[in-house]
């Protein structure tokens, strides 16, 4: 018997780190979401300036700009025509700007030309040396104009279309003073809180992964989940870090932080649609197909820019409808599972893997409709999946280790057991080939071969595949598939119900995607005939049904023949072969074999096989 006696990994002390990861994770959202409420185009500076005076689309008709109004940038070249107006620090007006102090322009994927009467125009524009010249990327930057009462027109221009509707909008809001240090600390406090948040998720992911590796490199169960769990965080990391206010202040590298943030929801999305799809079971293949086709679009879209047929940020409206529609398989996947699955806690997983689908989803449509910009409902999702991620990877290892440990103490008990084993599936397997039954199928064969060769033919086929079965099995000391093991059990019943052609045989086979061990079933409906039905006067009935629940495989094999009492299975000889079923399931695949027998009325056999044991 195993040693119940392994080490454990304390359950309260798992649960005083959980909650105490709980709590800061907590505290950290709360300290965010108090204070990031604001998107990079809208700063804390002491003074600012706004733009009064009117748009026009393309060649379209000028119209007055209204605070607070849309103004679409993807849609053709914007122009704007008024003036700069100056607010105290306590939003009060002063007057029209002067031309004094630099004016700082917060700039989404987008080209800025500033025409003023007397002066050449100048354009704010950053060149994308790697994958084509636009202005791919977000930073701050400052442009000195004369001032006066004339007015200023600028000319903006978006090579993309999508993922900055709103840059207009961020431009417009955004204008103030630029006060150099001082306006440069402002920006990055103000995204301090979001940086700080995606730190703690790197160094989470870093430590996850390296308890992968680990959990990898001495074979622990599960270590498949940590490895997909910190790769999800550590990209969601770096999602909220090159995301947060004034990364160009800290990386000047506009392009790197373009690729950055770009590849970081890619490979985020990719890790979770991975994730996803270990929690699925009847529509596994149908996710894993899908995840497959969006990793090979993901390579496009870093081979296309590469290549120089398209800009990255231009690949990224293909990278979303593209996810888009995986996230609809899979949506469909999960709600298909959710309907089937009768376990609570997997179908609380189920509604968790749907939340972040969801999440993405309403923020493609909002930026695409220019509502807002970029992740606004993905990042509270993010510190959500990240508190459960955490939850479940708490339970994982602690059951891991202990996992582990019981292995290293049953492996010893299996090699001595293996003998045994061996010799007692070669005793098995030879009581099956009885000589009276090898006697009594040629007797009916050679009685065929006159009345009814045809059914003679059947007879020698069913025979030949009967015996290649036992013979085959002999020395196979791995689990069989149970549809190998039912085609078995079917040659055989084929043989018998020439000999009692009375007796009935239902097979009800719901579920036979598993493993066991070779010839289980098998002698078990031999058990029956000969020690069940033959007894009767006439006829009988053997019943044979597999079906699967959330944690088991399980068979039964029922007779309404003459039964039993089951306190003689210990003591009597006939029933040795049940006792090496239940060893060799035991042993094998960690399955036990329970009997149930009522003299007079018959018996129940039901094998039950836990799934983690019995995957091919």
């Amino acid at each position: 018997m195993p040693n119940t006696n392994a080490k454990r990994v304390p359950v309260r002390t798992v649960l005083a780190v959980g909650g105490i990861l709980i709590l800061i994770l907590c505290a950290v959202f709360l300290l965010w979401t108090a204070n990031a409420n604001s998107n990079q185009a809208i700063s804390a500076v002491a003074a600012k300036v706004y733009f009064v005076g009117e748009y026009r689309i393309g060649d379209g008709p000028w119209q007055t700009i209204e605070k607070g109004q849309h103004i679409p940038s993807s849609r053709g070249d914007v122009t704007l025509r008024g003036n700069f107006h100056m607010t105290s620090p306590g939003g009060e007006y002063i007057g029209v700007y002067k031309g004094t102090t630099p004016i700082a322009f917060y700039t989404d994927h987008i080209s800025v030309t500033f025409f003023e009467d007397g002066k050449e125009p100048y354009t704010i524009d950053h060149e994308n040396p790697l994958f084509g010249e636009s202005a791919c990327g977000v930073d701050w930057t400052s442009h000195a104009f004369s001032g006066g009462d004339a007015p200023i027109e600028i000319l903006i221009h978006n090579p993309h279309s999508y993922g900055n509707e709103t840059a207009i909008d961020e431009l417009l809001a955004g204008t103030a003073f630029w006060g150099y240090m001082d306006f440069e600390k402002d920006i990055l406090d103000s995204g301090k809180y979001q940086r700080n948040t995606g730190l703690l998720f790197v160094i989470v992911s870093l430590v996850l992964l390296g308890t992968a590796l680990f959990s990898t490199l001495i074979h622990i169960k599960n270590s498949n989940i940590l490895w997909l769990i910190g790769m999800v965080i550590l990209f969601a990391g770096a999602y909220f870090i090159f995301s947060a206010d004034g990364v160009s202040f800290w990386n000047d590298s506009i392009v790197t932080n373009t690729i950055v943030l770009g590849s970081s929801m890619i490979f985020y999305m990719l890790s979770l649609s991975l994730v996803i799809t270990q929690f699925l079971r009847g529509t596994k293949k149908v996710a894993v197909t899908s995840v497959i086709l969006l990793g090979a679009s993901a390579c496009a879209w870093f081979i296309l820019p590469a290549a120089g047929v398209m800009r990255f940020y231009d690949t990224w409206l293909w990278w979303v409808v593209f996810q888009l529609i995986v996230n609809v398989v899979l949506l469909g996947c999960l709600v298909r599972e959710f309907a089937v699955c009768r376990d609570k806690k997997i179908r609380w997983i189920y509604i968790g893997n749907m939340l972040p689908l969801a999440a993405f989803g309403i923020d493609a449509v909002m930026t695409a409709l220019g509502t807002w910009q970029g992740g606004v409902i993905s990042k509270p999702v993010f510190i959500i999946m990240f508190i459960a991620a955490l939850i479940v990877v708490l339970r994982i290892i602690p059951r891991s280790i202990n996992t582990a440990a019981k292995a290293k103490e049953l492996e010893t008990e299996r090699n001595a057991l293996n003998a045994q084993l061996a010799q007692s599936r070669i005793s098995t397997m030879m009581s099956q080939i009885r000589p009276h039954f090898i006697y009594n199928t040629l007797g009916s064969i050679e009685y065929l071969c006159e009345e009814d060769p045809q059914k003679a033919r059947k007879l020698v086929h069913s025979f030949a595949k009967y015996l290649r079965g036992n013979f085959g099995e002999l020395d196979n000391p791995r689990p069989i598939p149970m549809s190998q093991e039912m085609e078995h059990v079917r040659h055989y019943v084929s043989i018998e119900n020439v000999r009692f052609p009375d007796m009935t045989f239902t097979f009800e086979t719901e579920s036979d995607d598993f493993m066991l061990p070779a010839l289980t079933v098998q002698p078990i409906v031999e058990n029956a005939i000969k020690h069940g039905l033959m007894p009767l006067d006439h006829g009988g009935s053997v019943r044979v049904c597999s079906w699967e629940t959330p944690s088991h495989y399980r068979v039964s094999i029922e007779d309404d023949g003459v039964g039993f009492d089951t306190a003689i299975l210990d003591t009597d000889r006939k029933h040795i072969g049940l006792r090496n079923i239940r060893g060799r399931l035991e042993t094998m695949v960690d399955g036990t074999l329970h009997i149930e027998s009522t003299p007079g009325k018959g018996t129940k056999v039901v094998i039950s096989i836990p799934k983690e044991s019995c995957k091919k």
